[in-house]
């Protein structure tokens, strides 16, 4: 079953949207879904919930899931989305726990990751200017 939260979630400058398409369900954890940004479906990509927006709607941050596999994972990637060249970046993982974006702050974008586990819980944070992987 597809659900979508039509236009849910808008940048700060109302330029953008993007919603969640209902995608499945770890075993006993979270929920996972497709997003379909500015009316374009992402491919081949799955979300979790959590998300945040650079204030000046240029970035997207997203926490990015790279497998389903409840032996392996979960797996997540903090993702940045460039929303004037539509370009991503993978700029950090936690293996068997969870990316949280928390804020941007002054051209840096601060993160945590969890680790459900051990309870462990840590901030990072990287500057903007610093990430080079975009695709």
């Amino acid at each position: 079953m597809e659900t979508e939260k039509k236009g849910a979630y808008k940048s700060h400058d109302k330029k953008h949207s993007f919603d969640f398409i209902f995608e499945g369900e770890i075993r006993f954890g979270p929920t996972y879904y497709k997003i379909k940004l500015d009316g374009e479906l992402i491919a081949n990509r799955i979300f979790g919930h959590e998300f945040k927006w650079h204030p000046n709607s240029t970035l997207l941050a997203l926490q990015e899931w790279l497998t389903i596999d409840y032996r392996k994972g979960p797996i997540t990637a903090l993702t940045l989305i460039d929303l004037k060249t539509g370009k991503f970046a993978r700029i950090s993982t936690a293996e068997k726990g969870f990316i949280k974006p928390i804020k941007f702050e002054n051209d840096i974008i601060f993160f945590e990751k969890e680790y459900l586990a051990t309870g462990k819980i840590a901030e990072y944070e990287i500057k903007l200017d610093e990430i080079e992987n975009w695709e």
